[in-house]
């Protein structure tokens, strides 16, 4: 067997004894230990907090509810009278602005010389005449030829006039209206006359007279009465054309009661002639078929000047001319 190892030797060393063993401390009472005071504080905890819902719930003096009661109604009456301030302020306010407002305020501008109102129709200086109407009869009442041109349309407006509307010689009036752009359509005859007597007579107070034949075609008829001094009877006509587009109108007026002889009116439109179309070439065409029909009116009238069928008339020497250039057409 092999030799049994020695302990090392120290050399003088002192041997020192190994420490004792700590005894085992039981740990079941440390643990009963601990419970035991987390148990406690558990119970300390739950009581305070049990006390603190006691204190809460504990019904509340009267005093204290009658003291909070008196500070809400405080509140609200101040408020309340907050509120009547402010609408005061403001109302305040809105009476001074009113009356700075009033005191500042320019005096309106009032125009010294009123804008003239728009004007329809322009009458045109020193007219070129396009028509021609002899009527030697009326000598007397005097002649005028006037224009109007549409301020806008362009539509031209060509008069004939012997005497006045309202004066005591007798009246011829005579217009050929060639509309342009402003035209819409024609109306009644009724409705035409009336507007061209400038409001003196309206509508409702003209009375339909039937038809009468012309070189031009059927013309209607109104009547109507100017009640001045002295009264005047009148007898208007109106013929209108869709191709071209133009329309014929006029009146005729004597002084008195008696009725208007249609005769004087059917010798003007049978005198009616054209005397330049101007580029249109429909008006020229219309005239010079209505050429073809004319009858010489006067010839055997007692109430009219004879027109002689075969030459003209001083006064109407220009209609030699019109039937020779409408020819051409």
């Amino acid at each position: 067997m092999p030799p049994a190892a020695l302990p090392p030797r120290t050399f003088g060393a002192r041997r020192v004894p190994p420490a004792p063993a700590k005894p085992a401390q039981p740990t079941a009472g440390l643990d009963w230990i601990t419970v035991q005071a987390w148990l406690i504080a558990l119970r300390l905890r739950l009581a305070a907090r049990l006390q603190i819902l006691a204190l809460a719930l504990r019904p509340r003096p009267r005093e204290a509810w009658s003291r909070e009661a008196a500070i809400r109604a405080l509140l609200h009456s101040d408020f309340s009278a907050t509120c009547v301030r402010i609408l005061a302020y403001l109302g305040a306010l809105a009476v001074l602005a009113m009356g700075a407002a009033e005191i500042f305020r320019s005096a309106p501008v009032v125009a010294q010389i009123e804008p003239a109102p728009r004007v329809e129709w322009i009458d045109v200086a020193k007219p070129f005449p396009a028509f021609a109407l002899p009527m030697s009869e009326l000598a007397e009442s005097g002649h005028s030829y006037g224009m109007r041109r549409h301020a806008v349309g362009g539509g031209r407006r060509d008069i004939m006039n012997w005497g006045e509307l309202e004066g005591d010689a007798p009246h011829l009036m005579v217009e050929i209206y060639r509309p342009a752009a402003e035209f819409t359509r024609f109306g009644g005859a009724q409705r035409e006359i009336a507007a061209r007597t400038d409001g003196l007579i309206s509508a409702i107070a003209m009375k339909p007279a039937g038809t009468m034949k012309s070189k031009f075609g059927s013309v209607s008829l109104v009547e109507f009465t100017v009640r001045q001094e002295p009264m005047r009877q009148c007898l208007g006509f109106v013929r209108a054309f869709g191709r071209p587009h133009l329309q014929i109108l006029g009146w005729y007026c004597t002084s008195g009661p008696e009725l208007i002889e249609r005769d004087v009116i059917a010798c003007a439109l049978d005198r009616l002639t054209l005397l330049a179309a101007g580029s249109d070439a429909k008006v020229g065409e219309l005239f010079a078929r209505a050429e073809l029909k004319r009858n010489f009116c006067g010839q055997r009238s007692p109430l009219l000047a004879a027109t002689p069928k075969l030459g003209p008339s001083p006064a109407a020497g220009l209609d030699v001319k019109l039937r020779g250039r409408l020819s051409v057409h």
